[in-house]
Order: structure tokens, then C-alpha cells, then sequence
């Protein structure tokens, strides 16, 4: 048999296999297949479309759940006014060294994210930092500095 007539024969074979698929119940299909087919259902364009996963989600009362491991207690924190605002620009403004944004969140009890927000660091202080890291970048030897790199280059592919 020629490698025309084969496929002629294995596209006729497929056809037929797909229309007796499409005419058998969910149960059928799901028995026929080996796998958990919930559903299946013929598109507009005669595609036949399974489902491994059933239509509608069972509900789930608080009931079926397991008992939680821990009271949910949101964290009680008190407003911020604008004195203290200015109270923690003007800490951070005259000695950044010392009032890092961890230990301005702890003094006024916000996160971390509301001091950046609020009071960031004074470009003189950011360009110190950026100095510094530099003078350590030029101590590198060639295979610490192509480690660093390649770590930044993998960080970035996340």
C-alpha cells in the first residue's frame, strides 16, 4: 500500500473514530478514553471539545473546610497625622545612616513601604550608597564580577 493510500486509510479510521466519540455520552467517552472526561460537546465548526474538569464547580460551604490554624487578627494601627509624617521626613532627611527605613517602621509602627513612600532617602545619601557600591565593583577580581552578573542576568528571566 502506497503512503497515500495508508494515510487515506488512517484519516478515514480517525474521522469514524471521532464521530462515534462525539455521538457517545460523557460516561462513554470517559470509559472509552482512560481519562476523567467529564463532558464532551460538538462546536459550530464540527471540532469536538472535551472537558477534563466538570462544567460547574461544586459549592463549598465553610462547613467542608478544615478548621483554620489561626485566629486571622488584622494588624490595629493607628492613623498617621501629618505631624507625625513630618516627624519621620525630618528624622530620616538629617541622619539617614541611622533611621533606615526598617527602623522608622518599627519607631512608627507602619510598614516599610508607607516610609518609602513618605520619606525616602536624600539624594545626597543615594548617591553615597551608589559610590560605595561602585569602589566595591572596581575591588572585584573578573570571575566574582561575571558571577555577579550572570546572577543579575538570571534574576532578570524570572
Amino acid at each position: 500500500m502506497s503512503g497515500l493510500a495508508l494515510g487515506r486509510v488512517l484519516k478515514a479510521a480517525g474521522s469514524t473514530w471521532l464521530r462515534q466519540s462525539a455521538a457517545m455520552s460523557s460516561a462513554a467517552a470517559r470509559k472509552s478514553l482512560g481519562t476523567n472526561v467529564h463532558y464532551t460537546e460538538t462546536l459550530d465548526d464540527g471540532s469536538i471539545f472535551v472537558s477534563r474538569v466538570p462544567k460547574e464547580m461544586p459549592a463549598v460551604s465553610e462547613a467542608d473546610l478544615p478548621p483554620p490554624v489561626r485566629e486571622y487578627k488584622p494588624a490595629e494601627r493607628k492613623p498617621l497625622t501629618a505631624e507625625l509624617k513630618h516627624a519621620m521626613a525630618k528624622l530620616r532627611n538629617e541622619d539617614p545612616a541611622h533611621w533606615t527605613v526598617s527602623r522608622l517602621a518599627k519607631k512608627f509602627d507602619v510598614p516599610s513601604q508607607v516610609v518609602l513612600m513618605l520619606a525616602p532617602s536624600p539624594k545626597w545619601r543615594r548617591e553615597e550608597v551608589q559610590r560605595q557600591a561602585d569602589q566595591e565593583w572596581e575591588k572585584m577580581g573578573y570571575k566574582k564580577r561575571l558571577i555577579r552578573i550572570n546572577r543579575l542576568r538570571r534574576r532578570l528571566l524570572w
